[in-house]
């Protein structure tokens, strides 16, 4: 009945849990001091409900989204009151992190810290708990319980223990219940009426307490797992004795009710209704496994020494057999009875037929173990080496024949081998060897131009039109219709780039050719080319394979790569100019054997008849199942972080911000939560009103701005998941500014400019005007003082003239005046000469006086003249 209640209790699911148990089925993921993590001691460790991982360790807590690793310790968070942390509680707010004195509230990031100083005074915090009401209950070293409600503590009434008791641990049972473990047995305390009693035995260690279902259940250190019975009876369930290396601090339950602890020698063990399973790890073995958390998807171990170790299931699976595993492995190929055959670099070809694995190398005929290229035709596989081709029968597997330089083959050193659908089996080799051999027929090489005689061919494929193309070593390619050299295709490329791994033909006939200078397009006549700077991990593409569904697989140095086909079509549109491809990436982190994948070998991959897609890397076979993909819209947990500016950090609860004036300068971080595959997704982001385009956001998780300006801005944060849309998540910034910053100072500064401008130009215009008039009134008082004085010699000019005409009205008036009267009075008395009787002269003498007075007249006009043309000369 104890195992049969056990199995009910604590029922397991295999089915899930089968996933760590083959090397090739999971992966693991390390995080220590080198990639994030404070420390490597794990003293705790669990999700919050926003979907963030912490970790606690000797020097501070740590919060993973799956990518990234946050580090929260006083120096970056002077809220924390101390640096380590050794419990969690999960409760309603978040997570309830305790450490010697303190208690942290984490939810995304540190909500608020609880001073415990006072009560805990020479003892520590050992247990922590939240009861149905939110209420937090503390149980100390000193074996004291406390109550935080409202922001006070109170102790718990009438719980008086005997000195040496230590409180172990807390577990609420609901109706006002609550189990107290200690070194000194487990009590059940009412705190409703505040009464308790002790359920076990006085010397019970009740270090750890499980309840299910109402049954109680006690593991105590060194000794086992119990389950109490009412009659405070022990049932042993799992004897720690028959488990020595397990850790019984490790102990915890997961939430399908398995029953985990960590070994302190190797592994961790899982504990059922029939006993313990281990799962090894060799990377840890060394390591011992304090803490376990299974979320029904991956493994959460928290080891001294090594820090987080994440378990996953493979997302690139592996060849399960042993006899390819970390081989290099070269050509893999798909017969058409769907078996598969790889290739390796020194231990020839293996068949792998209804799950079994055979092997053919150099012992059983082949001409040289080292595979470059498969083929085959309805009756046989054809295996290409440097020595020639080696001939194997697909009904007996044993090697019947070859094809060598005795039978035509321009060079032993064979390339590729490849049937059309014409049934004319293709040989490429070095020193142009490009020959076909139809079916029934005799090898045939295809005449090429002399240019081409010595090039090496080394890929080739039909396409849809029946043409075949063939790719070569720095030549280009070679279209070849009805067996006869149609074309040479020559491709952009320097010589250094210009070897073709690989064709694919797409649904619009536009040819993509794999070569070591990236991917490059022929379209109507035209290339374009994508590189690493667009987003290819590698300079090299060795394979390219659709998978039938949304998109193509390319193989190279870095793993494979995912490209949607929407993002093809969108490189024939926009071109190379600012094109950045949108890719997943498949390495050696998500499964496969080796990052580094081989090329300059056909076929370099293959999709078999599941749509699976099979990848030969130097240390196996890795195989990606596309159709196993999850494509769901809206699935990424995308979350706004923290925003960093003038030294001070606070939380983004809102998807609106204010930043205050003066701080144009400032980092916002988020978070886009995933621990199962976080590569499928691509994130970029753009200031609504300052750029068009959309910017990548690598492997950071911080965005720096630098001088935004004043105003309001919209942050938008693009989520691709496998290449196409999942969400776009905006952020408002409001950044404030000073007075002087806003747009009524602009205003007005400007309105104080225009008037300023006004009394400036009023002011010099007034200044010229002054200026004109002084120098008008210079001018005019000049030409006055000019005027004046020419006015003045005028003057004196006038007064000598008048003087002149003084002298002349003189003369005028007196002396022509006296000879005038006299001549007038003497004609007056000529003419009346007969009345003056006693005149006393005659007439002749009157006469004479007369003309003597004229004359005398005369000389006087004459003078006057004579002055009168001497002033008009002086003028």
């Amino acid at each position: 009945m104890t195992l049969e209640v056990f199995a009910k209790i604590f029922a397991e699911e295999e089915v899930p849990l089968q996933k760590f148990k083959a090397t090739g089925d999971y992966v693991l993921q390390f995080w220590d001091n080198t990639n994030g993590l404070p420390q490597n001691a794990v003293y705790a460790m669990g999700k919050d409900k926003t979907g963030f991982f912490w970790i606690a360790t000797e020097e501070g807590l740590a919060r993973l989204d799956g990518t990234t690793i946050k580090v929260f310790d006083k120096g970056s968070y002077p809220i924390m009151l101390d640096q380590t942390y050794y419990t969690f509680f999960h409760g309603k707010s978040g997570i309830w992190a305790s450490s010697d004195r303190s208690i942290a509230l984490l939810e995304k990031t540190i909500l608020k810290v609880i001073d415990c100083e006072h009560i805990v005074e020479d003892s520590w915090i050992k247990a922590i708990s939240e009861d149905a009401n939110g209420y937090l209950w503390i149980g100390t070293q000193d074996g004291k319980v406390h109550l935080w409600k409202n922001d006070q503590f109170n102790q718990l009434p009438n719980w008086k223990m005997e000195v040496g008791t230590e409180t172990q641990s807390l577990f609420h049972m609901g109706n006002g219940v609550m189990l107290i473990g200690t070194n000194r047995g487990l009590f059940a305390y009412n705190y409703q009426n505040n009464t308790y009693s002790l359920l076990t035995e006085r010397n019970v260690n009740a270090s750890k307490v499980l309840v299910e279902s109402g049954r109680i259940y006690i593991a105590i250190p060194d000794k086992g797992l119990f389950r109490l019975e009412e009659d405070k009876k022990l049932i042993e369930l799992i004897s720690f004795e028959k488990v020595k290396d397990i850790n019984f601090n490790s102990l915890t339950k997961d939430a399908n009710n398995n029953v985990w602890a960590g070994s302190t020698e190797n592994g961790i063990i899982k504990i059922n209704a029939v006993g313990t399973e281990r799962y090894y790890f060799d990377e840890i073995k060394n390591y011992t496994v304090r803490k376990i958390i299974y979320d029904g998807e991956n493994l959460y171990l928290g080891t001294h020494g090594r820090g987080l170790v994440i378990v996953k299931p493979a997302r690139v699976r592996q060849a399960n057999h042993p006899e390819i595993l970390e081989t290099n492995v070269k050509a893999v190929f798909q017969d058409a009875n769907s078996n598969k055959w790889v290739g390796t670099k020194s231990n020839g070809i293996f068949r792998i037929k209804d799950g079994e694995i055979s092997n053919i190398n150099t012992s059983d005929g082949l001409l040289l173990n080292w595979i470059n290229t498969i083929g085959e035709d309805a009756e046989n596989i054809y295996t290409g080496t440097t020595a020639g081709v080696s001939v194997i029968s697909k009904n007996t597997s044993k090697v019947i024949g070859r094809i060598t330089e005795e039978e035509g083959l321009k060079s032993n050193y064979v390339y590729a081998v490849y049937e059309d659908s014409k049934e004319r089996l293709w040989i490429l080799t070095r020193y142009g060897g490009l020959h076909y051999r139809p079916k029934n027929g005799k090898l045939k090489l295809i005449q090429l131009p002399d240019q081409f005689r010595n090039t090496n061919f080394n890929t080739i494929k039909e396409l849809s039109n029946g043409d075949i193309l063939v790719g070569s070593m720095n030549y280009g390619a070679f279209r070849i219709v009805d067996g006869v050299f149609q074309e040479n295709i020559v491709l952009p490329l320097k010589p250094g780039e210009n070897v073709i791994y690989s064709i694919h033909e797409d649904l619009g006939g536009d040819l993509w050719f794999g070569t070591h200078g990236g991917i490059v397009l022929y379209s109507q006549g035209k290339f374009n080319r994508i590189t690493k700077e667009h987003g290819l991990n590698s300079t090299s593409v060795f394979s390219i394979t659709h998978d039938g569904k949304s998109g193509i697989w390319i193989s190279n140095n870095f793993g494979v790569q995912y490209i949607p086909d929407s993002e093809l079509e969108r490189f024939k549109t926009t071109g190379k100019d600012n094109f950045q491809a949108t890719t997943v990436t498949y390495n050696k982190s998500h499964g496969m054997p080796n990052s580094e994948t081989n090329g300059l070998i056909f076929p370099s991959a293959f999709k078999d008849d599941e749509g699976k897609i099979w990848i030969p890397t130097v240390e196996g076979v890795g195989i990606i199942d596309p159709l196993n993909v999850d494509w769901k819209e809206n699935s990424a947990n995308f979350q706004w972080d923290e925003i960093l500016f003038a030294d001070k950090k606070m939380a983004l609860k809102e998807t609106e911000i204010i930043i205050p004036a003066g701080n144009s300068n400032f980092q916002l971080s988020f978070a886009n939560i995933d621990f199962y595959n976080p590569a499928e997704f691509a994130l970029s982001y753009k200031i609504e009103q300052l750029n068009q385009e959309w910017i990548p956001i690598k492997d950071q998780r911080t965005l720096s701005f630098n001088g935004l300006k004043p105003g309001n801005h919209t942050l938008l944060v693009r989520v691709l998941r496998n290449g196409k849309m999942d969400g776009i998540h905006r952020l408002d910034i409001s950044i404030k500014s000073f007075f002087f910053e806003t747009l009524w100072f602009k205003i007005l500064v400007i309105s104080l400019f225009i008037v300023l401008v006004y009394f400036v130009i009023r002011y010099t215009a007034k200044v010229k005007i002054a200026s004109s008039l002084e120098q008008l009134v210079n001018q005019r008082t000049l030409e006055l003082s000019t005027t004046n004085h020419r006015l003045k010699e005028a003057l004196e000019e006038i007064e000598s003239q008048n003087v002149t005409l003084k002298d002349i009205t003189w003369q005028q008036s007196h002396l022509v005046r006296a000879p005038l009267t006299k001549a007038l009075g003497l004609i007056h008395l000529l003419i009346n000469y007969p009345k003056y009787k006693e005149v006393g002269k005659s007439k002749e003498e009157l006469e004479r006086e007369i003309l003597k007075a004229l004359e005398e007249l005369d000389g006087i006009v004459r003078n006057t003249h004579s002055k009168s043309e001497k002033f008009v000369k002086d003028k």
